[in-house]
């Protein structure tokens, strides 16, 4: 768990950095590392299924544009976000049963 919580809690933070260079017109850089990948891998997800990707983006994309100024923000960000990808794991999961 903490390891996906550390991943999570850097791409939140990345996702919000590059957001915030490209608002002031700094596009198309290609220094930004993508963690996703090994998050949903850490986490036991198919980071190749399409519906797990989508969903997965969603949760990421809400989460990274909530984040204000502050550790605290941060830190809610990354639990809401984590309990979300969980509770995909647990549909994902349940519907394969």
């Amino acid at each position: 768990m903490q390891m996906s919580l550390c991943l999570i809690k850097e791409e939140l933070k990345t996702r919000k950095l590059f957001r915030i260079l490209q608002e002031i017109g700094m596009t198309e850089c290609g220094f930004e590392p993508h963690l996703d990948s090994l998050i949903l891998q850490t986490i036991g997800l198919d980071d190749e299924d399409d519906n797990v990707s989508d969903r997965y983006f969603t949760i990421m994309e809400k989460r990274s544009k909530k984040i204000e100024g502050n550790n605290d923000s941060m830190m809610k960000q990354t639990f809401k976000a984590y309990r979300e990808i969980m509770n995909l794991k647990k549909s994902v999961t349940s519907k394969k049963m």
